[in-house]
């Protein structure tokens, strides 16, 4: 059975069920079908059928599945999904494959919850927090959902925006061969150039709250760029900190 937890409307009333999966390679294909139309219905603005087509394994292979669900319409409306990757230094580095929620849905509790609920997972399965959380993207609101989570002196974000802290770079060349294997990389701008599929995923570019970060994007990746997004969390102090934003206990394990 899926755990499940729930984020509600101001006055009270349930808007999505946040459920936890098996992984990916565990899911009923049924199962996979209903996530996929779902999301397609839910963010009009992506070429979602077409990027699922392409790279299905985003899915898949996932070592993680949180969804939302809102059980109006029985309908999938948010979907995060992540699979831990090698990378040669041996540290613990979990690649965000996915983090998805639906236009009428955001700004509420659902992101959050969903990670909660990953993280919540993730330490139940024994694992240990991963000092390296990477994702590539072309979307400016994903490198703000993170940088959101280094505010601790102890968790450092790639890329930085202004151009001013080059100390992530060799880790970032390391994470980007981990998860485009001979693929180009620019450590310097975190771009990886032409890896995007579909090319037109999105519609128009999108825009986030934080026009640093727009101007960032816009100058720097093409549609079908990505720009490598990771989070360095070396400490237990950097982790509990990202544990505690996201309302989660601190377990004896992470002490």
């Amino acid at each position: 059975m899926a755990d499940d937890d729930r984020a509600t409307r101001p006055d009270g009333r349930q808007r999505v069920e946040v459920l936890t999966l098996p992984p990916g390679r565990e899911l009923p294909t049924e199962t996979e079908k209903w996530i996929v139309d779902g999301l397609v219905l839910a963010m009009p603005g992506l070429h979602t059928r077409q990027l699922f087509t392409l790279r299905r394994d985003m899915l898949t292979e996932a070592d993680h599945v949180v969804i939302g669900v809102d059980r109006q319409r029985d309908r999938v409306v948010a979907l995060l999904t992540s699979r831990w990757a090698e990378i040669p230094s041996g540290r613990p580095c979990l690649h965000i494959m996915i983090q998805f929620v639906g236009d009428a849905y955001r700004n509420g509790a659902i992101f959050k919850e969903s990670w909660a609920r990953h993280f919540a997972r993730l330490l139940a399965d024994g694992r240990p927090f991963p000092e390296v959380i990477a994702l590539k993207t072309y979307n400016p609101v994903v490198h703000c959902a993170m940088s959101a989570f280094s505010g601790h002196p102890d968790v450092s974000m790639y890329p930085d925006l202004a151009g001013k802290d080059d100390s992530q770079a060799a880790l970032a060349a390391e994470v980007s061969e981990a998860l485009a294997p001979g693929a180009a990389f620019d450590p310097v701008r975190g771009v990886v150039p032409g890896i995007g599929r579909p090319v037109d995923l999105y519609r128009e570019r999108p825009l986030s709250h934080v026009p640093e970060a727009n101007r960032y994007f816009a100058e720097h990746a093409e549609p079908g760029d990505r720009v490598l997004c990771l989070l360095h969390v070396p400490t237990q102090a950097g982790a509990h900190s990202i544990l505690t934003a996201l309302g989660l206990p601190l377990s004896s394990g992470q002490s």
